[in-house]
């Protein structure tokens, strides 16, 4: 997504697609009513040739949106996917803490609730700070360490302290892709043919000839219908920041439910 979009609100993010491209088409039909219909439609009508070639390129341009739409769907639920696993992780990780002896029970289950804090704050980081996916986490790294020191002196013991090893590196995965996803997205490049494609097909609408308001009014109903469908491609884009971003209740749900430190 480009960065000026990062910034945006749903609101303001729909206005600039859907109004933006009504304006443009709007100028566009404008002028060409006053400019150069005549030289278009002067000796004999184009219509019929616009018309094909409308209907051609209006096709491609659809397929092309809606296979951007559907994969950008497709990723933002896979990060809403990854969000509930990681909550899910959570609390299956503070049930396994219940098997360490005190204090070392209390003190993991307490960095639990501080990682808990953390990946609620990695689900909407600042659109301004770079976030890497392979950058420590204080709170995770803490609970390696202490898992990782602690000295089982009974079967159940071992078992449980190697059931919590495969959830932390489960939380490790969860949260790298999570960090990543934020920096993926639709390429710069293919932006560029969306919206060159978009401006092609807004003046393939205006050079048509028929009466003005017949020729707002259809060009108004393509124009905002191509606007809203690069919208919600924009929207679905980056799930973190801008537009519509991933909830992270499902993490916090998790963290109301753990009792306090006994």
């Amino acid at each position: 997504m480009p960065e000026l979009f990062k910034h945006l609100s749903v609101g303001q993010m729909a206005a600039l697609f859907c109004l933006g491209s009504l304006g443009v088409t709007w100028l566009g039909v404008l002028l060409f009513q006053r400019l150069v219909h005549r030289w278009i439609h002067g000796r004999r009508n184009a219509n019929e040739m616009i018309g094909l070639i409308l209907a051609s390129f209006s096709t491609l341009y659809g397929i092309l949106l809606g296979l951007i739409a559907v994969e950008a769907y497709q990723d933002f639920s896979a990060v809403g996917d990854v969000v509930s696993k990681e909550a899910l992780a959570i609390a299956a990780l503070h049930q396994d803490f219940e098997g360490f002896p005190q204090p070392t029970r209390g003190e993991l289950q307490e960095k639990l609730r501080a990682y808990a804090r953390e990946a609620i704050d990695a689900v909407h980081p600042p659109p301004d700070v770079a976030q890497n996916p392979h950058s420590s986490s204080p709170a995770l790294t803490g609970l390696f360490a202490q898992v990782m020191s602690f000295q089982a002196k009974l079967k159940s013991e071992e078992i449980v302290q190697a059931e919590t090893f495969t959830r932390l590196n489960t939380l490790v995965e969860h949260r790298r892709y999570l960090i990543a996803a934020g920096d993926g997205g639709i390429p710069k490049e293919l932006w560029w043919v969306v919206c060159l494609g978009g401006f092609l097909l807004i003046g393939l609408l205006c050079i048509f000839d028929m009466e003005l308001h017949v020729h707002l009014i259809l060009s108004s109903a393509m124009a905002l219908f191509m606007g809203s469908v690069v919208f919600l491609i924009a929207a679905l884009d980056n799930p973190f920041n801008g537009g519509l971003t991933v909830d992270s209740a499902p993490i916090e749900a998790v963290l109301q439910t753990f009792p306090m430190v006994r």
